[in-house]
């Protein structure tokens, strides 16, 4: 038998107080989203330096590290 991953022993009733929060989040996950997406229609050479440039940085970061 398959269960629903939002219903618990307790019914989903410890979620309740932490719905609100949960698509506050949502929201501002999709509009951080929304503003990614501009900005690459908008300016791709320059969020493919971007882009580049941290991959570089993190690779020699965990490059020291290991």
């Amino acid at each position: 038998m398959i269960e629903d991953p939002h219903k618990s022993e307790m019914g989903g009733a410890h979620l309740n107080g932490h719905a609100k929060g949960a698509a506050r989040v949502v929201r501002q996950v999709k509009r951080a989203d929304d503003k990614l997406v501009a900005f690459v229609e908008e300016r791709p050479l320059v969020a493919l330096g971007v882009a580049l440039a941290f991959g570089y940085v993190l690779g020699r970061v965990m490059t020291r590290q290991g």
